[in-house]
């Protein structure tokens, strides 16, 4: 990857500055300062991101009150978490033998508020991972958290993991879930630095072309 210096990266206990490279290929030229719904639903990872794997959810994107009628979007903590919310993404990817993985983009009007809905966007969803325990993505994004547990499910060796990233003035989600015996970290971080090169392109202006196969 590519880029400059400008990103303090935010981890579970601490923050530090660092340098995030970052890489731009072809599109439509001049920064964002969000994303529009058709950029938000071009940045959701589908089938073309991530070779041999299956969608469950075709990526689609609202503005919040249409997305709360439709069930795309919830607020677990009350009206903080999704306030200044402008559109909310989501896609979803599976295939056999692989953890079944999950998308949320939540577009804000710019940074700051992307910025000040961090905690409580975090609070809310890490808190869905049972016996949840810290992960440490590196250098990801401007700020980022991670936690693995139990899956929703409970089931014994279930593995259940949740990652939040945010870049600018959007703050992408990455859920994965998988049973007994099925490798989710490693898979899960590399979703996740997918996501956030693309929300990267599409807020540069550019149309968004990482994939999978672009991680190291």
């Amino acid at each position: 990857m590519i880029g400059k210096a400008r990103r303090v990266i935010r981890h579970t206990a601490a923050s530090c500055a660092a340098l995030v490279l970052l890489a731009g290929c072809g599109g439509n030229a001049g920064e964002a300062k969000t994303l529009d719904a058709q950029q938000n639903r071009a940045t959701l990872p589908d089938a073309k991101v991530a070779p041999g794997w299956k969608v469950t959810i075709d990526p689609v994107a609202y503005p919040l009150g249409k997305a709360k009628e439709f069930g795309v979007a919830r607020c677990y903590e009350g009206p903080e978490e999704c306030s200044k919310v402008q559109f909310v993404g989501v896609s979803g990817l599976h295939d056999h033998n692989k953890p079944t993985v999950d998308f949320t983009l939540l577009t804000y009007p710019d940074s700051a508020a992307a910025q000040s809905a961090y905690e409580p966007v975090w609070k809310a969803w890490s808190s869905r991972i049972p016996e949840a325990r810290a992960l440490n993505l590196g250098e990801i994004g401007d700020q980022n958290d991670a936690v693995s547990g139990l899956s929703a499910s409970l089931e014994k060796g279930s593995q259940g993991l949740i990652s939040q990233v945010r870049v600018e003035s959007v703050i992408m989600l990455t859920t994965g879930r998988a049973g007994s015996g099925i490798e989710m970290q490693n898979t899960l971080k590399k979703f996740v630095t997918v996501f956030a090169e693309r929300a990267e392109q599409a807020l540069q202006g550019k149309t968004p072309s990482f994939t999978l196969d672009d991680v190291a």
